[in-house]
């Protein structure tokens, strides 16, 4: 009988006082962790500290790196999608804020193929698709779900899935997207 082999871990970051609901890297060696105790932290995955801790005001529950603008969007418990630059020196962090969910936003992904658009997932069981240059209402209402929206992504250039409450999986592909 073969034996599993065991690996530890090389790190261990330690901070967030609360469960941690996301992690993603970025490209530049950097980790962005999601937390319910309202804040996401970044992290220099090399030395193990904490290089930027934005807090919120609820609970953060998804949070993705767009691997071509570098900008971070989150997924909270407060109904709203932001977008931070965490580069900035101008102050805050948060450069828009997205507010067109009803409920909870469990989940956001960036588009690798275009730095404006991202979609979101809700527990108001709607999946959007936004434009970062358009804050106050999204470009599609992806609708089909009749239960919380719990995950979603992107398969370029022009589908997107989602996975819900329902017990169902839906794919749709974008139309009429507008080119950047």
């Amino acid at each position: 009988m073969e034996v599993t082999q065991k690996m530890t871990p090389v790190m261990t970051l330690s901070g967030h006082k609360e469960a941690v609901s996301a992690v993603v890297w970025s490209d530049i060696g950097e980790l962005c962790t999601a937390s319910w105790d309202h804040t996401i932290r970044l992290w220099d995955a090399e030395q193990g500290g904490i290089k930027t801790e934005i807090v919120g005001n609820k609970s953060f529950f998804d949070a993705d790196w767009s691997p071509i603008s570098r900008t971070l969007i989150t997924a909270s418990a407060d109904r709203h999608v932001r977008l931070y630059d965490p580069r900035s020196k101008e102050g805050s962090l948060v450069k828009t804020t997205f507010t067109s969910h009803t409920q909870w936003v469990q989940s956001v992904r960036w588009s690798t193929t275009d730095e404006h658009l991202f979609i979101s997932g809700a527990y108001d069981q709607q999946v959007k698709l936004w434009d970062t240059r358009s804050s106050k209402r999204a470009l599609f209402d992806l609708t089909g779900h009749e239960d919380k929206v719990l995950c979603c992504d992107w398969s370029e250039p022009f589908f997107m899935v989602s996975g819900g409450a329902d017990n169902t999986v839906r794919i749709f592909k974008a139309k009429n997207v507008p080119a950047t």
